[in-house]
This record gives structure tokens, C-alpha cells and sequence, in this order.
């Protein structure tokens, strides 16, 4: 039996975020449904639980399980479906804003019993692959603090900023592999798809870096990883068939930091005046365009 309680402590204690806490009190139920080794915890409100699309959560655990069916682990995955949004704030970067889900890893010790726990609607079923992948071990990884720092400076990132460059290529997996199952169940080119997504990173990354050059001396600084969820991933996007090439399983961090590095001048040219898209907001810090279909 699922403790609500105990979820709600949780993501309060990681998020610490008010909005959050109030829409958490409002959810009094929970149901579950189970497919294979996942269990997807649906917290709601009784009164409201017809807003909650079923076949779609059903679409999100068939994507999930082609991972998961090689992962010889049980997934709880805690989904807290609400209404906030990402959006760009003018103070800062914080996971209040900026991120919708969280899981924990034990290194170097095996844990049968996989928690993950996502807080928004708005793109759930891509952040759900994005937690499933931090438990690839041929995928997630860690970067040097060497490596961190290389990073930091090269595109003038405070030293106190929060940034992790694994999950950059976390972002970019969970991006190829959503777009993926849209092509395959959709019927629509992959090719358009990633052009598409493609683009809305270059605005997305623009935007940011905007946003830098508006903080004090243009350094840029943060609590959410945003740097490495979207502009570092953006200059991967950007020069896919190159980092086809380098890219190893697991990834050599060495030689990703390099490549990010040497493959940004493009960056320092953006000009995208107008949104790409009439799916997502300007002001919108959702990473991907499709991201909810």
C-alpha cells in the first residue's frame, strides 16, 4: 500500500516549493497500476479524478517497459500530475522552475526497488524516461570535477553554480528515444521530428543565453542543471553526425567536454527573433516541443 504521506514528505523535502506543497495537500488518493516490473502510483484528488488521461499514462508505460524489460529492477514511479509550469523567471534558476522529476541512485550497491517521483504534468512522460535512463548503467554516468570546471569556465559559469554534464546526455537519450515512439506510433518522419526539436533548442538556447548577459558581468548561475538540460544539449543537437563518432557506451567524459567545448562557436551567432512553435509559450522552460505527446 502506497503511503501518500510519505510521497508528499519526499517532494517537499527535495523541491521545497510552496506552489508545490499546496497542490500536494489537495491529493488524497492514489491508484496504481502495474505493467511488467513498473508500478505507476497515480496521486489525485478524488473529486477531480476524471481529469486524468488514462490512455495516455497506458502509451507512457509500453514506452517505459522497452527500457525497463532489461533493467532487472522494480520501477515505482510516483506521478504527481500538477499544474505547474516551467517558465523562465527573472530572478533565477531553480528546481522550482526549471525541473519536474527526481529519483536516487545507490552506487555501487544494488538496489532491486527503483522510486522515481514526478511533479508536473506538463511533460511527464518524457521526464519519466529521462529518470528510467539515470538507472542505465551504460549510459549514466558522472563527469571529472576537472571536467566541471573546464566547462564552467570556458562559457564563464560561476564557480558556485550548480551544473552536471551527465545530465546532458541523460536529456539527450530521453530526447532521441521520446521521438523515437512519437515516429513509430505516429507514423511521422523521425527526421521532421528532430528537426523540430532542433530548433526550439536553438530559441530555448538563445533565450538563456540572453538571459546571461543579463547577470551581473555575464556570469551565468543557477541551481536546476537548465545550462546542461538545454544549451549543452543543444550544441550536441546542433552537430549530431560529429558526436556520432566520439560517443562510447559508456561516454568518456574527457572527450565529451572537449567536443561541447570545441563545437559551441555556433552559439555566439544565434539570431531567432520569433518562437518556432505554437506548442510551447516563449516564456516556456520545457525542454522539448513534444514532450507531451
Amino acid at each position: 500500500m502506497t503511503n501518500i504521506n510519505k510521497t508528499k514528505d519526499i517532494v517537499n523535502d527535495y523541491f521545497k516549493y510552496d506552489k508545490l506543497r499546496n497542490y500536494l495537500d489537495t491529493l488524497d488518493n492514489v491508484k496504481i497500476i502495474t505493467f511488467h516490473n513498473i508500478n505507476i502510483h497515480i496521486y489525485y484528488n478524488t473529486k477531480s479524478n476524471d481529469n486524468i488521461d488514462y490512455n495516455y499514462i497506458n502509451k507512457i508505460l509500453i514506452r517505459a517497459y522497452i527500457i525497463t524489460q532489461y533493467i532487472q529492477k522494480t520501477f515505482n514511479i510516483h506521478l504527481i500530475l500538477s499544474p505547474l509550469k516551467k517558465k523562465f523567471n527573472h530572478i533565477y534558476f531553480s528546481k522550482k522552475n526549471c525541473n519536474s522529476g527526481l529519483t536516487y541512485l545507490y552506487l555501487n550497491t544494488y538496489q532491486p526497488i527503483v522510486n522515481i517521483y514526478i511533479i508536473r504534468k506538463e511533460e511527464f512522460g518524457k521526464v519519466i524516461i529521462h529518470e528510467i535512463i539515470h538507472h542505465i548503467t551504460l549510459i549514466h554516468s558522472s563527469f571529472k570535477i576537472s571536467n566541471i570546471n573546464k566547462l564552467k569556465k570556458h562559457f564563464n559559469i560561476s564557480h558556485k553554480a550548480n551544473i552536471d554534464p551527465n545530465e546532458t546526455i541523460v536529456e539527450f537519450c530521453a530526447t532521441v528515444f521520446h521521438l523515437y515512439q512519437i515516429s513509430l506510433e505516429s507514423n511521422i518522419d523521425f527526421y521532421k521530428l528532430f528537426k523540430d526539436e532542433l530548433k526550439y533548442s536553438l530559441y530555448k538556447t538563445q533565450l538563456l543565453l540572453k538571459k546571461q548577459k543579463e547577470m551581473h558581468n555575464g556570469i551565468w548561475y543557477e541551481e536546476s542543471h537548465i545550462y546542461c538540460y538545454i544549451i549543452f544539449k543543444t550544441i550536441i543537437m546542433y552537430n549530431l553526425c560529429e558526436f556520432l563518432k566520439i560517443y562510447t557506451y559508456p561516454y568518456n567524459d574527457d572527450v565529451i567536454t572537449d567536443f561541447i567545448i570545441n563545437h559551441s562557436d555556433f552559439l555566439k551567432s544565434l539570431s531567432i527573433s520569433i518562437n518556432p512553435t505554437n506548442i510551447r509559450p516563449a516564456n516556456s522552460l520545457c525542454f522539448m516541443i513534444h514532450s507531451d505527446s
